[in-house]
């Protein structure tokens, strides 16, 4: 027949998994700041690729606008 636990060691147990879960929760964060930062790290690149081929392309703004218009 197994053992009942005591309130000590109910509380133990909470203690240790509040713990753990405070951890997790950290560890969370901590990735899901970093994935906003790849996020916005990979917008601007976006950007930056795009200007560059705006800049070497022989099209008006207004050409590339109207197209861009065109296929939204």
């Amino acid at each position: 027949m197994p053992r009942t636990k005591n309130v000590k060691t109910i509380e133990a147990e909470i203690s240790q998994t509040e713990e753990q879960l405070r951890r997790l929760k950290e560890r969370c964060d901590k990735a899901s700041q970093k994935l906003d930062a790849l996020y916005e790290l990979k917008k601007h690149r976006e950007q930056e690729e795009l200007l560059k081929a705006i800049d070497k392309s022989t099209r008006t703004k207004a050409e590339i606008l109207a197209f861009l218009e065109s296929h939204a």
